[in-house]
């Protein structure tokens, strides 16, 4: 294993070389691709979030035909973003969008803010979320980290995988190329998909998703898919669907409408 420090200047050129022309030669097609909206740059994004590219792709097109900008968003109830976003799991991310709308709309004119740090205080928008949405929409010469491009660079140089996310953070920024920022992480996340999922295998990711079959997670979907069908469900209804006892139900519900996505009245369950 090697250091970041001992990478030099030359490696780090033939690299960029490698991953942009890769890019232009192999570069996926993707809707969010073809365009610099930094509305639709963000709706794909919290999408991306632990979801699967192919999954993303149709609810990213309807979503974007169903509301085309901020201000559309902002006035969509919550069940018309769950049913928009069912299929696409961890359905907070669908009330964050309808709060970032809000916020926008009357707090920023309907423009989103160009500072990392304060995109970061809004809803659903984290450290990487925050510089993707720069990076996808006005190339800024920032450098962002998810999960696989932190992999491809371990491979690449030959890094520990035990290296702190900070420090990969650090080492990532020197490696990103002047006004090719989009390009850049693009290629790298296509050439992670593309190129080495074999080899990539062998580098252990941060944290792992937990199993969704049998999980919390899967309760709550079972949950809203019951509600968009019927309006009201009961916790017995809930039980005798899922398999799952009373106590852990309604542990789950009281989760759920910690979060906003339901309302608890009388032992019933109701969207808000």
């Amino acid at each position: 294993m090697r250091s970041i420090q001992s990478v030099s200047d030359d490696e780090i050129k033939a690299f960029r070389r490698k991953i942009l022309c890769f890019y232009r030669t192999h570069g996926r097609h993707l809707p969010w691709r073809t365009t610099t909206d930094p509305y639709r740059i963000t709706i794909a994004e919290i999408m991306l979030q632990q979801t699967q590219v192919e999954r993303v792709i149709p609810k990213y097109e309807a979503w974007i035909a169903q509301w085309p900008d901020w201000s559309s968003l902002s006035r969509a109830s919550t069940e018309q973003l769950l049913r928009a976003w069912s299929g696409l799991g961890y359905n907070r991310r669908a009330l964050f969008l309808g709060k970032l709308a809000n916020a926008l709309v009357h707090q920023f004119k309907g423009q989103l803010p160009h500072d990392p740090a304060l995109l970061e205080t809004l809803p659903g928008i984290g450290p990487y979320t925050s510089r993707a949405i720069l990076i996808f929409a006005f190339n800024r010469p920032l450098a962002t980290v998810d999960t696989n491009i932190r992999r491809v660079l371990i491979h690449q140089f030959g890094l520990s995988p035990s290296t702190s996310l900070e420090t990969i953070r650090r080492f990532a920024e020197r490696l990103v190329p002047k006004r090719l920022s989009r390009d850049w992480h693009n290629g790298l996340m296509d050439y992670s998909r593309l190129a080495l999922p074999k080899q990539l295998s062998s580098v252990p990711p941060l944290t792992r998703q937990s199993r969704f079959e049998g999980s919390a997670r899967q309760v709550r979907g079972e949950i809203i898919r019951m509600l968009l069908k019927g309006g009201k469900v009961t916790f017995r209804r809930i039980c005798r669907a899922t398999g799952r006892d009373l106590p852990t139900v309604e542990r789950i519900a009281a989760g759920m409408a910690k979060d906003g996505l339901i309302l608890l009245t009388k032992g019933k369950l109701t969207l808000p």
